[in-house]
Parts: C-alpha cells; sequence; structure tokens
C-alpha cells in the first residue's frame, strides 16, 4: 500500500499533521454505514490535536464485515479477515516510514472499535495505545481469547459503551477489558447507563488526555534516548 498514491484516495482518508511533524500515526476505523468524513466529524476535529496525523480507511459499502460482531466467526468471513489484513498492510506501510506499533493509536467507533481491539488482539503488537468507543473483541456468546500474558504489558487502552446499548452489549465490553487486562493493557473503562449509541463529550476528553499522554511520554524517551 503507498498511503500516498492518488489512486488510494477513496479508500483511504488522511487527516491531520503531516506525517513528517506528526507525533503520532492514529488508525482510525468507522462504523457500519458511516465514512471516514463522519470520523472526521465526530473524533478529529472535537479530539482536535494538530500533532496528529489520522489515517482513516474506507470499508467496502461502508461495512468491515456483513453480520453482527457477535455473530458466529464464520458468518462474518471472508470479509472480517480481508478487514484485519487492509488494516495490518496499513500498520505495515506506517512502520515503514517511521511510525512502528510503538507510534500508532488505533482507534474506533462501534463496528470499527470492534475491528480496532480485534486487530490489535491478534496482531500481539503492544502499540502506543488503544481506543475503542462502544465496541469489543469479536466472537459469538461464550467465545474465549487465549491470553498471551503481558504481550500487552502497560499499553494504554480506553473502551466505551453504555449499559443498554443495541449494538454493543456491556457484557462483551466488560469480557475486553477483562481480556486485555489479563494480557497486561492498562485498561481504562468507561460504561455509562442508557442506550445512546453515540461518542460523548467525556469519551472525547478521555481519548485526549490518553493520547497526551501517550505522545508525551514518547517525546520524553526519545530525548532521553538521544533521538532529538
Amino acid at each position: 500500500m503507498d498511503l500516498f498514491d492518488p489512486e488510494a484516495g477513496e479508500q483511504l482518508c488522511i487527516f491531520g499533521a503531516p506525517l513528517q511533524v506528526s507525533r503520532a500515526a492514529v488508525i482510525l476505523l468507522h462504523g457500519r454505514t458511516q465514512t471516514p468524513a463522519d470520523m472526521l466529524d465526530w473524533i478529529v476535529r472535537r479530539i482536535a490535536l494538530t500533532d496528529l496525523t489520522f489515517f482513516a480507511p474506507a470499508a467496502p459499502g461502508r461495512s468491515w464485515y456483513p453480520e453482527r460482531f457477535m455473530a458466529p466467526l464464520e458468518a462474518n468471513q471472508p470479509a472480517l479477515d480481508d478487514a484485519i489484513t487492509r488494516i495490518g498492510d496499513l500498520s505495515t506501510e506506517l512502520a515503514g516510514r517511521g511510525f512502528g506499533a510503538s507510534r500508532q493509536i488505533v482507534m474506533g467507533f462501534s463496528q470499527g472499535a470492534c475491528l480496532a481491539c480485534e486487530f490489535v488482539w491478534r496482531s500481539g503488537h503492544r502499540h502506543q495505545a488503544l481506543i475503542g468507543f462502544t465496541g469489543g473483541l469479536i466472537g459469538p456468546q461464550g467465545h474465549s481469547w487465549s491470553v498471551r500474558q503481558d504481550v500487552f504489558a502497560g499499553m494504554p487502552v480506553l473502551l466505551s459503551n453504555r449499559e443498554n446499548d443495541p449494538w454493543v452489549p456491556a457484557a462483551r465490553s466488560r469480557a475486553t477489558v477483562a481480556a486485555y487486562r489479563a494480557a497486561g493493557a492498562s485498561v481504562s473503562e468507561l460504561l455509562y447507563p442508557g442506550e445512546c449509541h453515540e461518542i460523548n463529550d467525556q469519551e472525547i476528553d478521555c481519548a485526549r488526555s490518553l493520547i497526551q499522554s501517550v505522545i508525551s511520554d514518547d517525546h520524553h524517551l526519545a530525548r532521553s534516548q538521544g533521538i532529538f
């Protein structure tokens, strides 16, 4: 994948700072029926951090996979594996441009949050952060995720949901929190009453604070190592 190939314009939108001056690369995944433009309005402009570069791929037909995220895994194939591969290719391309997993924040909303959680889990790489607005790991009721102890040691994770969200059961959010904590991640959970399927201002504020923290830590580490 060439991030700057004009032919890729409809498949990948890039928002924010030029990559050469960016503090972090954010892989930003939209929800079902949504577009990268929605993510620009609902997330990028509200977080309002000008030293980040957001890479927002567009799903074919505005959906990353056809069925609900808790359907049997085979019901979402091959689309789910194709989506994971596509995000992996983007991550690899960013690594080739100096933004490896430790400088990548993976973020999504709704179906995109589920894909973000699943991609990071399957990758086994400690990313700079994972932020999932109303999402969880993918798989049917009763599915279990093999825990690789400390594989995500200290990785900041922010997961949010509503107690009665119509698309993502709160129980799955809790299971996702538990799985990531068992694998060593540092997880913050936001669970609100009600069923409103949206990103509220507190979620945005918490995401902004997390991002500012991780890019500040990265800056101090780079200085201590004499990188700049």
